[in-house]
């Protein structure tokens, strides 16, 4: 199959290309459709997908039509929590990320000494409420691939807890309904949720 095909680059499948996308057009087309209304709804989404060049294509596509539309958005690569223990650096890099894709000020040596007795999640979620969740009117799409490392993950605990805190954020602080976020993963959403990780209802499930 042409998926199959597909070269390995640093370890990983490359997307299909636009050309070879053959009778999976349809497939993209009705995903993409459906993942777009959902971020511009500012709902959050976990897609599932055997296929990672099928995924990368629906990710890099759907990435082009946000953009086109003017929609914020930070992406990251959770394959990053496979090697990472500690938490403070995780989120210090994730913060920084986050930051030049927004092009919103990064954290400055000031802002770290202020917040170095809290909890990196709450740090993370203060910088979205200080910095992120202010812009405006916009909703901002986290965007997180390799949701399976989740399952394995040293940090995956705290991954979790920082998904739970963006919801509790949202039901204390009307700014934080603007936030959507994507996960991407092969596993079954009910695995990677499942023994009380994070509530199930709370994403959409788009399966290709």
């Amino acid at each position: 199959m042409m998926m199959r095909a597909q070269n390995d680059i640093n370890g990983r499948p490359q997307p299909i290309s636009r050309a070879a996308t053959g009778p999976f057009q349809d497939r993209l087309i009705e995903a993409k459709a459906r993942l777009i209304t959902a971020v511009l709804a500012q709902k959050s989404s976990y897609v599932q997908g055997e296929d990672a060049p099928l995924r990368y294509r629906l990710l890099t596509d759907t990435a082009l039509r946000l953009a086109e539309l003017g929609q914020p958005a930070a992406y990251f690569d959770l394959s990053d929590l496979a090697y990472q223990h500690n938490l403070a650096n995780w989120v210090h890099n994730s913060l920084r990320l986050l930051a030049i894709q927004l092009n919103v000020p990064l954290p400055t040596a000031s802002w770290w000494a202020a917040h170095s007795e809290a909890d990196p999640i709450d740090c993370f979620i203060n910088f979205l409420g200080e910095h992120v969740v202010t812009r405006g009117n916009h909703s901002i799409l986290l965007s997180f691939d390799e949701a399976d490392q989740l399952i394995k993950a040293p940090l995956a605990a705290d991954f979790w807890r920082l998904l739970h805190a963006i919801q509790v954020a949202k039901l204390h602080q009307p700014a934080f309904h603007q936030v959507a976020i994507i996960l991407w993963g092969v596993s079954s959403w009910g695995m990677l949720a499942e023994n009380g990780r994070f509530p199930a209802t709370a994403f959409k499930q788009i399966v290709l």
